[in-house]
């Protein structure tokens, strides 16, 4: 089958609708797509509040609860003792399908009566501010986190202890300010390294120990800022420097910036992967346009997914095969169309849902099967329904104000969901304002009034460390930003007294932004989930020459003195700053 160009009813832009990407509709048994990559996986992403808490009641038991709910929502909102209890029935919100209406009319309002877990927080210790949260020990407001103990903003990370501020970072100990970081100890400002110790402001290393200041490092130690020292000089260096001072390591933030700019880049991080295209990969083979994985097999058009084969268009997935368009799904086999489902097989349409099969359009199930909109039927029943349904949606299709027509085989309109685009990982890749959010058909949830009482400015937070008195605890400290930014700012935030404790042995400043602007300033240091075609930007003795200058390589290249005729697909979109190598020229430079 040839390659088709569609234009995508959201952005009216053409794309791509490849070979590969037919081969897998057919297994699934769906029609090809509407919508563009981009726009799925943001009309997905709508579906996943990750970081927006709320305080509210328990809808069933009346007790004060943490959850992703606001009050006032036209569903009710259960804690997690009550969801899973025996006190509620979700069959008996069960109704018959109406062949003259919409289906996506009618799942909507199954969806805005059926009770809801106000969170996900499994078998936690001390970590009540957290959601996707799985066997953590004193987590405090981090998320889709596992396995981790005393940590602390920190989000999409697996085996972390005694870590604060990271994200897309695992099986480490005391780090500070680190995204894309692996198998690392005592560290702080490290992206896309591993296995590194007792070092800070470090990118692109690997096996490094005491270096303050260094790209694309190789078992190295005693570099400073570039500069290969003697362990006595490194120790003289780092001694000059006042590292528990706030402006101090400003100064060292620039003069990081400095020595990144004129260094160069591996085009995508891809270890372990036969013919696969995307970024953050690991033993991958097949995927095409797939981010932050491992273990993968056929799979397209997905990020954050692990550990599964034969798959298109998921987020937060793991241990599954046979998915198309699902989000927050595990352990899951032959799934289309669903939010937050595990252990189940044939299932379509569903949100919420578990241990069950043979479901269509459901809400809440679990340990079910032959259920269409939470009513249930026997095997015959069922099978002759289903098809009919799927005609009708065809037939029949929903159409939304936004002017955008849903048919069987698109995901749920984004006007179902229980969330506000603003509280969702969509405003973290898509970022919108709320007029184009609601012009697109999402909802919007202004902020609330916040009426914290600073009771210390962040001109007034003590510049060192060792100055910060232990009533800092009892402070509420303003936010820099000031809810000016688009960040989704607190404009106030609090130090606990473990992170103080941290902040003092590590020898790090107190931080003057909140938590949710620290976290999206480092989502700003990762390349989007998107791919460009570039050439390589090996010259043959040097790199092209940017804007601040060229990289003069000192490796030997296949490809000589002459210019590198590579060419790849990369996150580092066109015209930024950054040199961009391929993977023969990055390795010959670092290796």
């Amino acid at each position: 089958m040839k390659q088709e160009t569609k234009i995508c009813q959201n952005c009216k832009q053409g794309f791509a609708i490849e070979p590969d990407d037919f081969q897998f509709y057919e297994k699934m048994q769906v029609p090809p797509p509407t919508f563009c990559p981009d726009c799925r996986a943001q009309r997905r992403f709508a579906w996943r509040n990750e970081r927006t808490l709320y305080k509210r009641t328990c809808s069933l038991c009346n007790k004060s609860i943490i959850g992703l709910y606001p009050a006032g929502t036209p569903f009710p909102v259960y804690c997690r003792e009550c969801w899973y209890s025996d006190k509620w029935d979700p069959l008996s919100y069960g109704t018959d399908f109406d062949e003259t209406e919409p289906f996506f009319e009618q799942l909507k309002r199954l969806i805005r009566q059926v009770p809801r877990l106000a969170i996900w927080v499994t078998q936690c210790q001390n970590s009540e501010y957290t959601n996707q949260s799985y066997s953590n020990k004193n987590a405090y407001l981090s998320f889709a986190v596992r396995d981790s103990e005393d940590v602390a903003y920190v989000t999409r990370a697996v085996e972390l202890k005694n870590c604060l501020d990271a994200t897309y970072t695992h099986h480490s100990e005391y780090l500070y300010q680190c995204i894309n970081t692996d198998k690392s100890y005592q560290s702080a400002f490290l992206e896309e390294s591993e296995g590194i110790v007792e070092s800070s402001f470090l990118s692109s290393c690997r096996n490094c120990q005491q270096c303050l200041g260094a790209v694309n490092a190789r078992s190295a130690s005693h570099i400073y800022f570039g500069e290969q020292l003697t362990k006595e000089q490194y120790a003289e260096r780092l001694a000059a420097v006042d590292i528990g001072s706030r402006a101090a390591e400003r100064r060292l933030r620039d003069d990081f910036a400095k020595l990144r700019a004129g260094a160069i880049f591996r085009f995508a991080k891809l270890t372990n992967c036969v013919n696969s295209v995307g970024d953050h990969l690991n033993n991958t083979k097949n995927c095409h346009y797939v981010f932050d994985g491992f273990d993968l097999e056929n799979a397209r058009h997905s990020s954050w997914v692990f550990t599964s084969k034969e798959f298109s268009d998921c987020y937060g997935m793991g241990g599954s095969e046979f998915v198309y368009e699902g989000i927050g799904v595990e352990e899951v086999n032959n799934l289309k169309f669903c939010n937050v489902v595990d252990g189940s097989n044939h299932i379509q349409y569903a949100d919420l849902c578990a241990g069950s099969s043979n479901l269509f359009g459901c809400v809440g199930l679990r340990s079910k099967q032959y259920c269409i909109l939470n009513k249930q039927y026997v095997k015959e029943e069922y099978e002759v329904l289903l098809p009919k349904i799927i005609e009708q949606m065809n037939r029949v299709p929903y159409a939304n104000k936004a002017g955008q027509v849903y048919r069987y085989g698109e995901f749920f309109p984004p006007e179902l969901s229980p969330f506000c685009y603003n509280e969702t990982v969509a405003q973290e890749q898509f970022p919108l304002t709320k007029e184009q959010a609601l012009a697109r058909g999402y909802r919007w949830r202004d902020p609330e009034e916040r009426h914290y009482a600073v009771t210390l400015p962040p001109d007034q937070v003590p510049d060192r460390i060792q100055n910060v008195p232990d009533s800092i605890v009892e402070q509420v400290i303003g936010c820099v930003h000031k809810g000016m930014c688009v960040e989704q700012c607190t404009t106030a935030f609090k130090i606990i007294p473990n992170e103080l404790q941290f902040y003092r042995q590590m020898k790090l400043p107190l931080p003057d932004l909140c938590p949710n602007c620290r976290h999206y300033e480092r989502l700003a240091q990762r390349n989007p989930l998107k791919l460009w075609h570039r050439a390589c930007e090996c010259e043959g003795r040097t790199s092209r020459a940017k804007g601040h200058g060229e990289y003069r390589n000192t490796g030997t290249h296949q490809h000589g003195t002459g210019k590198c005729l590579n060419e790849f697909e990369t996150s580092y979109a066109p015209g930024r700053p950054e040199i961009v190598y391929c993977e023969s020229c990055y390795q010959q430079e670092v290796a």
